[in-house]
């Protein structure tokens, strides 16, 4: 059920609303009411509404409107003056609200996927040994269509030396945030290249570049020294951090990669 709000100082406006018999049956439940601007506001402070219908005096219209302003997300009823008019655009308010929880929950799971598709690939940088076809399964389960496994990947790991000391020196906004700001940074690989970050430490990180176009091992490998020379830019410019750069490596496929891993783990 969703809640709607009502704030009016017209008393046959907040008749009708209050006697209307249809709102469950139209998917709301009956409407919190207000008389005026202020217990509008008040209801607003202390409850969440789905959905907004307001007719006020001009001077307390204004001041009402002024404080709605704030609520971009609230949904605006138009107010009506009559039963099917009311019905009307209670329909038509469900419907959007429907369309709009549709399109949140569609998009919490598009989260989850990328979410997943990267604890994939960091999984593959942690070292997991993994063989072709697991690694085709994952694909498929993960929905990456725009990685293909055949194409050559590349990888780097550096260092951020002063990693520690900033984070507890420097940065204020807690661990989580930094991550994020950092992801932000190296992650962002334009139209031709996907970047996978895995954070180790706050010093210590590794990256993956994968093509979204056919490339060959050597085009890979420097589209990632590019991409990381900006990277280091953009440390040096936001946080004042310097990049050292251990190691870059380019392979021949992810499949080679997971060889790596497996060979590496059997000794």
């Amino acid at each position: 059920m969703y809640k709607m709000l009502l704030v009016s100082d017209k008393q046959e406006i907040r008749d009708l609303y209050e006697r209307f018999p249809e709102w469950e049956t139209l998917g709301f439940e009956r409407p919190s009411v207000a008389r005026n601007a202020g217990e509008g506001i008040a209801c607003l402070q202390h409850d969440r509404f789905d959905a907004v219908s307001s007719l006020l005096s001009v001077g307390d219209g204004k001041r009402f409107f002024a404080y709605l302003s704030k609520m971009p997300e609230m949904l605006g009823m138009e107010t009506a003056r009559d039963e099917a008019r009311l019905r009307k655009e209670i329909s038509s308010a469900r419907r959007t609200l429907s369309s709009r929880d549709a399109a949140r929950q569609l998009k919490q799971v598009d989260d989850l996927t990328r979410a997943m598709q990267g604890e994939f690939f960091c999984d593959m940088l942690r070292g997991m040994p993994i063989d072709r076809e697991k690694i085709d399964e994952r694909i498929r389960e993960l929905k990456i269509r725009t990685i293909d496994p055949a194409q050559p990947v590349s990888t780097a790991s550096f260092r951020l030396p002063q990693g520690d000391y900033f984070l507890a020196e420097v940065w204020r906004y807690g661990r989580d945030r930094l991550e994020n700001a950092l992801r932000n940074i190296f992650e962002s690989g334009g139209e031709r290249m996907h970047y996978v970050l895995l954070i180790i430490n706050p010093h210590h990180m590794r990256l993956i570049g994968l093509p979204r176009e056919g490339m060959t091992a050597d085009e890979v490998y420097a589209q990632m020294m590019v991409h990381l020379e900006r990277c280091q830019e953009a440390l040096a410019e936001y946080f004042e951090l310097t990049l050292n750069i251990k190691r870059v490596v380019r392979y021949d496929s992810l499949y080679a990669l997971g060889r790596e891993n497996a060979l590496r783990t059997a000794h």
